[in-house]
């Protein structure tokens, strides 16, 4: 069997809430990377010292705290023989999201763009013609994604949409193109796969543009008969962006378990506390998905807030009686 070589960094800074001094130590991809540093610590940090070793000696290293850190992360494949203690946490690297159609939105924030997409007047049409998939990528995913996320590989992701049966959703509002949505269908079941602004213009998104390809795709697909639609992928913390935006949209979520973040948490300080308050995520727990919430006060703790759809359970942790690794 191939032992498993690992890249690990040992990082430090500030804690982007509390601005106390926080130091993790991390292995996974660069893009991992990018999302995990800037969920830490928000601006700048510093790389103490980095380096390989196998995935055994990585986790050994760390359960000792060898580098004296304040906790640690790494992905794995859940598959493999690596064990978490009890004390540690399962995280699932991505969170799944589903809508039933037709979809029945029940948010403020969700009903509210749905009146602004009216009153801006915006309409769709849709083709599966290859020069309009392209049109997409050129002017509309591509540049937007380079804007959001500048360390994405872009032509290595659009490669791979060959594979797939594919149409693109066009939005506008009778003279000015807004926004475009790749779907794709595998399974029988459509995936709202891709989206982007024409050109890349993020003041479109205040205008309903991202808001009308979801809510037309689903217009769409339920016209079409079917009665689900998979909304894609988001990190696995509750206050991850792309996963509040798809949350209002009342969909169902599911722990993608293929890989995960291990994680540990070393040291008690009040970094360490602050980055784990604000930051609930989701978590594998006796094969169920919950999401987990540290809490300092319990009289101030609304678990009500935590009520998601697919979710087995909500595990509330009082930080004051943690168990450190």
């Amino acid at each position: 069997m191939a032992i498993k070589i690992v890249d690990w960094k040992v990082v430090q800074g500030n804690e982007k809430v509390s601005h106390e001094p926080i130091k993790i130590l991390f292995s996974g991809s660069v893009s991992d990377f990018a999302y995990i540093s800037k969920k830490v610590f928000g601006g700048s940090f510093s790389v103490v010292s980095d380096g390989k070793m196998p995935l055994s000696l990585f986790l050994l290293a760390a359960r000792r705290n060898y580098f004296g850190c304040d906790l640690f992360l790494f992905q794995y494949k859940r598959s493999s023989s690596i064990r978490l203690r009890d004390s540690e946490y399962c995280l699932p690297l991505w969170i799944g999201s589903t809508v039933s159609l037709p979809m029945r939105v029940k948010s403020n924030s969700a009903k509210s763009d749905i009146r602004l997409i009216k009153k801006n007047g915006l309409v769709y049409s849709v083709s599966d013609a290859r020069e309009c998939i392209e049109d997409f990528f050129v002017n509309y995913w591509a540049p937007t994604i380079k804007k959001r996320y500048p360390e994405k590989n872009i032509q290595k992701e659009r490669e791979s949409w060959s594979k797939y049966r594919c149409e693109v959703l066009f939005v506008n509002d009778g003279q000015h193109d807004y926004s475009a949505a790749l779907i794709r269908y595998d399974d029988d079941r459509p995936y709202l796969w891709r989206n982007g602004l024409k050109n890349g213009d993020l003041s479109l998104w205040n205008k309903g543009a991202i808001a009308a390809t979801y809510y037309y795709a689903a217009e769409h697909l339920c016209s079409m008969g079917y009665d689900s639609l998979y909304l894609g992928l988001s990190r696995a913390f509750f206050s991850d962006g792309v996963f509040q935006y798809k949350k209002k949209w009342d969909g169902v979520v599911n722990g993608i378990d293929r890989y995960a973040f291990g994680l540990g948490v070393l040291k008690d300080r009040v970094g360490v506390r602050k980055f784990l308050i604000n930051n609930p995520f989701f978590s594998f727990h006796n094969n169920g998905l919950y999401l987990t919430v540290f809490y300092e006060d319990v009289n101030v703790f609304e678990k009500e807030e935590y009520d998601i759809n697919g979710l087995d359970g909500v595990r509330c942790v009082d930080i004051n009686a943690l168990s450190f690794c």
